[in-house]
């Protein structure tokens, strides 16, 4: 992965043939058993409420000179793309905002958003009336499935997966391969770095340019370690594959 390629692709992963042990996942440098029936909220789930930045969202993320934002109608055109849903698809979004992706749909057997934020869902509503077929679900990304059992065909998330913690994002990963139906996709857009030692080179970067709220974010929130999310994506049976779009926005396919 060069990063003086702002939009370079990855070479798919190939998943590895020994691998049948499903929910046995390397979170960092330990190994955490997990099932992906077992209930659980997300840790900084309520610190991450959008509730009270929903009015000025979706200007906030129209400005892509800022770092955190730069890349981010492109990283959600290509989630949609990559995502493969038709009009038969039954399609589950996690943390679904202010409806800035799923407005991309054309149309799809059914639509499960997930949010913990009301405000964001009534902005999110007023853009969404092409797709009569959507329920929304206030609840924790990590418990949704405790409501939603049904295979889903496709599952979608963008700017979201970054408030969990690495050893949530492996939960999370195992429970939605659990509730993917043979074939489906799930694809991620999200403020990803390639390592941990990157995260340290990444702050120092952007004090050194002056940018004091870029290195905050990156300090304070839970940007995906690439290589650990694609191990756990690996050893749950996923193939996957990265694509870069910004210095900070990545896009991850997992098929199962």
């Amino acid at each position: 992965m060069d990063g003086s390629d702002a939009t370079a692709s990855v070479p798919l992963f190939k998943k590895t043939s020994s691998i049948f042990v499903i929910f046995a996942i390397s979170c960092l440098k330990s190994v955490c058993f997990l099932r992906p029936s077992v209930s659980m909220r997300s840790v900084h789930g309520p610190v991450f409420n959008h509730d009270d930045d929903a009015n000025g969202y979706d200007a906030d993320v129209r400005n892509e000179k800022d770092p955190i934002r730069a890349g981010y109608h492109d990283v959600l055109a290509w989630v949609i793309s990559e995502a493969r849903i038709d009009t038969s698809s039954r399609v589950l979004e996690l943390g679904s905002g202010t409806g800035n992706l799923s407005c991309l749909l054309h149309g799809c057997g059914e639509l499960v958003s997930v949010d913990l934020s009301e405000r964001m869902e009534a902005i999110a509503r007023s853009k969404l009336g092409h797709i009569p077929n959507r329920r929304f679900i206030k609840t924790d990304i990590l418990e949704v499935f405790d409501y939603e059992s049904a295979p889903f065909d496709s599952v979608i998330s963008t700017y979201a997966i970054h408030h969990l913690t690495d050893n949530e994002k492996c939960l999370l990963f195992a429970k939605v391969f659990a509730n993917l139906a043979p074939g489906g996709r799930a694809v991620f857009g999200d403020l990803m770095l390639r390592n941990q030692g990157e995260k340290a080179s990444k702050i120092q970067e952007y004090l050194t340019k002056g940018d004091a709220k870029t290195a905050q974010a990156i300090k304070e929130e839970f940007f995906w370690s690439i290589d650990t999310a694609v191990r756990c994506l690996i050893e749950l049976g996923f193939q996957v594959e990265t694509k870069r779009f910004s210095d900070l926005s990545w896009g991850v396919v997992a098929r199962k």
